[in-house]
């Protein structure tokens, strides 16, 4: 894969993400794939968490790999 590939990639990865980590904060909406002890009308810190770590690491893959200026 070249390196512009994988910098679009990433950068879809994390703002998907980002966008998930909202919707699992907002309280009141019913949240998806959710079970255990939170019911599902309420935040979910442990879906906030993993999303935002989803989130930072697309970001810094997509500094990694970001594509090189033409001179």
């Amino acid at each position: 894969m070249s390196r512009t590939t994988i910098f679009s990639l990433s950068v879809v990865v994390a703002i998907l993400a980002i966008i998930l980590a909202i919707y699992y904060a907002i309280p009141g909406v019913y949240h998806v794939l959710v079970s255990g002890t939170h019911p599902p009308m309420q935040p979910q810190p442990t879906h906030i968490v993993l999303f935002v770590v989803i989130a930072v690491l697309g970001i810094l893959v997509a500094l990694i790999n970001r594509p090189k200026p033409n001179r």
